[in-house]
């Protein structure tokens, strides 16, 4: 469940911390108040893209922030995708700033693709006019299927979507055999050719950092010359003008020879400068005889610069490094040997593809079975919710045919239909009625679908748009009852629907100086009164809507207790 929700800066929202319960929250507030604009930074918090115009006029950076209290198996579920917890505690933070934006999980920095993949656990929004799950008809299978949350249908779901895969992959691959003979021969002499291309050189058996190392080594052979002359010189130079290493490192040594036999440290310094000067005629001595091996050999060099050459014809052709044209290689040899094979193959396949299709049949007639079952339930249970939310003539229907083909659903289609005024046809869910009638048939889903989901909690953007009087008040008792499982929010303009909730938020504005600011307040007894008699009178607040509002406020106060009882 959402439990806290704290907004910094945020369009006209100077700073607010907004506390909602388990159970039913309300907003209320007059039209323009800010209440969408706490919508909108719940939004944020679930992955929407962020603009840096939402940034206020106070700071110059947004900060929202919100904490999510979560059941042992969203936790795990959330661990397995990296999220780390201390307890049971989701920490969601977005940080909008005018050059740089941020996301920490739990503290540690995320990104907005993990927020989508998560959103979905933890908020169900619906918004009337937006384009909803239930409003799309290729949401409908899915819908029935996670009806009941049963583990054979997810069974029977991953198989054939396994075999649709499967083939897929086989057809791509009899594809690959639908060669005539001339193009059979064509596309064997072309890979044949490739292999002995490849095969031009050893290219397993290639060293290519040693090949790169020898090429350089001996492109530069002269100046290597150069530079061990000029080392074998400073070490033991015949210019006696300009003293070698040597020279100077004996020189260094007899300067406290002398001193040897009546000085510790002397001795000590003696026997390193004497090990030095033995290390430096080794290293002269090797260094001469390198030297005298060193010679320019052009044919090597050719060679090198030919295998070069066809390194690079190679990567060009087959792929960017060794490993690639190895890769390469190995399929090609496989595809001509596949070619070699084509009529077996060819049977193999067909023999292949028969006995998935044959899985794909046995696997769509079970889940099919299923599904009529689930409809019957689907239905009824539907129908009843339409009834009780005051569509008296409403009748809801499952149209569900089977297609010509197979693929990884299976081979029902189906479509939700609906008759909400007596003596109308039935027609798709997609193409029915008000908006009023639309929000009601949305509730009625979500009650539906609320015991086989594990969604903590559920928002209603002004789904009491469109209706009024008795119907106003079964679609609070709706939303109560609704709010027995899971915790709702509800932002109303309804006094019969605001009335049943357990926690009411007001949102207001006011005008402070040049700005105009938006905050929340959580309201109880007289405050909450006075906001219920509003939203039954206006603006004008009489004794009268005062009255009525307390009568209202008690009615939902047994109501609730009521519904308490029951459960």
């Amino acid at each position: 469940m959402l439990a806290e929700l704290y907004i910094d800066n945020f369009i006209i929202i100077k700073k607010d911390h907004i506390f909602f319960e388990d159970k039913f929250n309300v907003l209320t507030g007059e039209t323009g108040s800010g209440k969408s604009i706490i919508l909108e930074a719940i939004n944020l918090l679930l992955g929407k893209r962020a603009s840096k115009d939402t940034i206020g006029n106070f700071k110059d950076q947004t900060i929202i922030e919100a904490v999510f209290i979560l059941k042992d198996s969203l936790i795990n579920k959330f661990v397995n995708l990296g999220i780390s917890f201390d307890d049971d505690k989701l920490i969601i933070t977005r940080n909008i700033g005018k050059n740089s934006s941020s996301i920490r999980i739990n503290g540690r920095l995320s990104n907005i693709n993990i927020l989508k993949e998560i959103s979905d656990d933890l908020i169900d929004i619906y918004k009337q006019g937006d384009s909803n799950i239930y409003m799309n008809k290729a949401n409908y299978i899915d819908l029935i299927d996670s009806y009941q949350n049963d583990q054979r249908t997810r069974e029977l779901r991953k198989n054939l979507s396994d075999l649709y895969k499967e083939k897929n992959d086989y057809l791509r691959r009899f594809k690959d055999f639908d060669l005539t003979n001339e193009e059979l021969t064509r596309e064997r002499d072309l890979i044949k050719y490739q292999i002995d291309e490849i095969d031009s050189i050893d290219l397993f058996n290639i060293d290519e950092e040693e090949i790169e190392h020898e090429y350089k080594r001996l492109t530069n052979i002269t100046s290597l010359k150069e530079g061990f002359y000029k080392t074998l010189e400073l070490i033991d130079s015949n210019d006696y003008d300009k003293p070698s290493i040597s020279s100077l490192l004996s020189e260094a040594s007899s300067n406290i020879g002398d001193f040897i036999e009546i000085d510790h440290k002397s001795s000590e310094l003696y026997n390193r400068l004497v090990s030095l000067s033995d290390e430096l005629d080794d290293i002269y001595s090797e260094a001469d005889s390198y030297v005298d091996f060193l010679s320019t050999d052009p044919e090597k060099l050719e060679t090198l610069e030919e295998l070069n050459k066809k390194l690079f014809d190679l990567k060009r052709k087959y792929g960017n490094n060794i490993e690639d044209i190895k890769e390469y290689y190995e399929s090609m040899k496989e595809r001509l040997e596949e070619l070699d094979q084509i009529d077996d193959l060819r049977n193999n396949l067909t023999s292949i593809l028969a006995n998935v299709d044959e899985k794909m049949v046995e696997n769509s007639e079970e889940i099919h079975d299923i599904r009529l079952k689930k409809i019957e339930s689907l239905e009824k249970s539907l129908n009843k919710e339409i009834v009780e939310l005051n569509i008296k003539n409403g009748k809801f229907k499952v149209d569900l045919k089977k297609k010509d083909s197979i693929d990884k659903l299976g081979f029902d289609d189906i479509d939700f239909l609906i008759r909400t005024n007596k003596g109308e046809n039935l027609t798709s869910l997609t193409k029915t009625a008000s908006g009023g009638e639309i929000s009601r048939i949305m509730l009625a889903f979500k009650e539906v679908f609320a015991s086989f989901d594990d969604i903590d909690t559920m928002i209603f953007d002004e789904i009491d748009t469109g209706i009024s009087g008795r119907t106003a008040q079964i679609v609070g008792e709706k939303i109560l009852d609704l709010s027995k499982k899971r915790q709702v929010i509800a932002i109303s303009h309804l006094p019969q629907i605001a009335s049943l909730a357990n926690n009411h938020i007001l949102i207001s504005k006011e005008d402070c100086g040049n700005f105009t600011i938006s905050s929340s307040k959580n309201i109880k007894e007289d405050e909450r009164t006075l906001e219920i008699a509003r939203l039954i009178g206006g603006v004008d607040i009489t004794e009268t809507t005062i009255k009525s509002a307390r009568e209202i406020l008690e009615m939902a106060e047994d109501l609730r207790n009521e519904r308490r009882k029951v459960l």
